[in-house]
């Protein structure tokens, strides 16, 4: 179950700190609504997602249909350290 919308956004402030788009550009995304923002696309907010939190945060934050994309190996490459991507790929081939 995912958390409420305005939690999500919350969630998504913190983890794209560095970026200069708006968390409601990232829900959209997240929610696929559009398919990139000027160049920004949904498997690098997948791998800040990832990288920003625990995975029962994760699946609450990411829709249940998209986890497998989530945790594609074109997300997975853009994980560090390794034994992070190893977590993940456990965590995939699990679903």
């Amino acid at each position: 179950m995912l958390y409420p919308k305005e939690e999500i956004l919350n969630r998504l402030k913190s983890v794209a700190w560095d970026i200069t788009y708006t968390p409601e550009q990232l829900y959209d995304l997240l929610m696929g609504k559009v398919d990139g923002i000027n160049g920004f696309t949904r498997t690098q907010l997948y791998a800040k997602i990832i990288k920003g939190f625990y995975w029962h945060k994760v699946r609450h934050i990411i829709p249940e249909e998209q986890l497998r994309d989530a945790l594609s190996e074109d997300v997975l490459i853009r994980l560090f350290p390794r034994d992070l991507k190893d977590k993940y790929r456990y965590v995939r081939s699990l679903l």
